[in-house]
């Protein structure tokens, strides 16, 4: 059994990014199958973990699983309107901080 790490640890791109100005996305990319399938497999990429972390509709989390490239692709709404006067990060590349100690349940 492998001990737990968090998504941080596995994940060698861990980025977000406004796609357009009502939308975010996540970009979750492995160096290899293993931790790709390990992610995966323990189910913690699931719109329950978006919806809590970020404020947003269950309904409204997108998980796309790009195989080929060992790589998760993620959309939310944006909590609010791109360049709002309530807009804290314009371009959205601080919003993936809270996913880097999703911790990831050990192998067995």
């Amino acid at each position: 059994m492998t001990a737990p790490k968090t998504l941080g640890e596995l994940a060698v791109v861990l980025k977000s990014n406004n796609a357009g100005a009502v939308t975010l996305t996540f970009d979750i990319g492995f160096a290899d199958e293993d931790h790709y399938q390990r992610v995966i497999t323990s189910g913690v990429i699931r719109p329950e973990l978006f919806a809590e972390t970020y404020g947003v509709a269950r309904a409204d989390v997108r998980i796309y699983h790009v195989d080929r490239a060992l790589a998760l692709k993620i959309s939310i709404p944006r909590a609010c309107l791109l360049g709002a006067p309530e807009e804290s990060d314009f371009d959205g590349t601080q919003q993936f901080v809270p996913l880097l100690s999703v911790v990831v349940p050990p192998v067995r």
